[in-house]
């Protein structure tokens, strides 16, 4: 049974708490940014939750964002935005 706070899409139950993987050059603004664009969009993000790893090289940041994903359609608009970030080169 689907209801509106209670979504299936494809064998995955919605909302769900969903962990997204940023990694984008290390800058001075890189997370800030990241999590701007994630609030817009999943206000429920918590900064003090982020998980945040440097490469060997300190050449790259992984951040790991956890957030509740309301629908398929959700998850796609915050993979967008962050792809459209010129500070971010992968979103997994």
């Amino acid at each position: 049974m689907n209801t509106e706070n209670n979504k299936k899409t494809e064998g995955i139950e919605y909302p769900m708490l969903f962990p997204i993987k940023v990694i984008g050059a290390s800058t001075s603004s890189y997370e800030k940014s990241v999590l701007e664009i994630l609030r817009k969009h999943a206000p429920d993000v918590d900064e003090h939750k982020v998980v945040s790893s440097e490469s060997k090289t300190k050449k790259y940041t992984s951040l790991t964002c956890t957030f509740s994903a309301q629908s398929r359609e959700h998850l796609e608009e915050i993979y967008s935005a962050l792809k459209a970030s010129p500070l971010v080169s992968i979103v997994i």
